[in-house]
């Protein structure tokens, strides 16, 4: 049985070769256009590729002919509270805040905590997910001019 896992990718300048990046620009545009995409061994047998695996080296194929670092890891895995900051993209007070707050699950076997990715996933899809509610709320305000500022009563 093949496991296929998830994989993220982070975005940190990775030095690409110059030659090497038409090689995989070629390499993601077979990916992205083929049904069927095999991989042939050194000694000729040739083996299907499933979609999601060729889903995933398609995109990690993209992410480092754009220059970006590719991380391929299982959902499963723990990250320190650096890591996690950088992967949600905040600092680590900002992420000690989080967790103390409770909004992502964490393990202390230390001192030290310890986060899982598929927490740190979730909590990034829901805050994706409420950050465009957010903006589209203030767009539907803005259109009705629900924060007509002529209407301001000064209390002081």
């Amino acid at each position: 049985m093949l496991a296929i896992c998830s994989f993220y990718t982070a975005f940190v300048a990775l030095p690409v070769v110059p030659e090497h990046t038409d090689g995989l620009a070629d390499v993601a545009d077979a990916l992205d256009n083929q049904a069927d995409v095999s991989l042939v061994t050194g000694d000729g047998k040739a083996v299907e590729l499933p979609a999601e695996l060729r889903e995933v080296l398609s995109t990690a194929a993209q992410a480092l002919v754009g220059g970006q670092e590719v991380l391929v890891v299982t959902k499963d895995s723990y990250l320190t509270a650096q890591e996690a900051a950088e992967f949600l993209g905040v600092s680590r007070p900002t992420l000690i805040r989080i967790l103390d707050l409770g909004e992502v699950p964490f393990e202390r076997p230390n001192s030290h905590r310890r986060i899982r990715l598929a927490d740190l996933a979730r909590y990034k899809r829901e805050r994706v997910h409420r950050r465009r509610i957010l903006d589209r709320n203030l767009a539907d305000a803005d259109e009705f001019d629900a924060y007509d500022t002529d209407s301001f009563v000064s209390t002081r």
